[in-house]
């Protein structure tokens, strides 16, 4: 006797070759998808890095070339109680000086008007290197002392080379 299927119902289900190729699909599926992700975000990191790092450096270049013009004084010694200064960069009634947050990373313009201190966060940077960031000079590379040129070097981005501002005061005080 033979087993008869009841006439009128539609066979369902897998055949197992549709089956073979739909792992075979997922699994590949499985084994690209996670790369994608990986890559997917790491490049989204990497991109936010670099825009940080170009802002940071619009922040420094925005008030740099301006405080440098105006400053009738430029050392590097100590000012408005701060620690870690790069640079003091005087006029009559005003102090501005350029200093370095080593536990943030920041880099940070300090303005002192007679008893007020403001301090504004310019970015990320990596930490100057022990010698210091700031060349002063009194154009083509003479020291001097009283300053015309002032050099600075900061690196926002540690896989990017350097980059150096070089800012020219207006007039001198000597």
């Amino acid at each position: 006797m033979t087993a008869q299927r009841p006439s009128g119902r539609p066979e369902s289900g897998f055949t197992l070759t549709e089956l073979l190729v739909a792992i075979v699909i997922l699994g590949v599926i499985a084994v690209v998808l996670p790369q994608a992700i990986t890559l997917g975000l790491r490049f989204t990191a990497d991109t936010g890095k670099r825009v940080a790092a170009t802002s940071a450096l619009g922040a420094l270049g925005r008030h740099f070339y301006g405080d440098v013009q105006s400053a009738e004084e430029v050392t590097t010694g100590p000012a408005c109680g701060v620690a870690d200064v790069i640079v003091r960069l005087g006029r009559p009634g005003t102090d501005v000086v350029y200093a370095y947050d080593r536990p943030t990373g920041s880099l940070n313009r300090v303005t002192c008007t007679g008893g007020t201190v403001v301090s504004t966060s310019l970015g990320r940077f990596d930490d100057p290197t022990p010698a210091g960031p700031v060349t002063l000079t009194c154009g083509a590379g003479t020291p001097c002392t009283s300053p015309m040129e002032v050099t600075l070097t900061v690196r926002s981005d540690p896989a990017a080379p350097p980059t150096t501002l070089t800012a020219v005061r207006r007039a001198s005080a000597s």
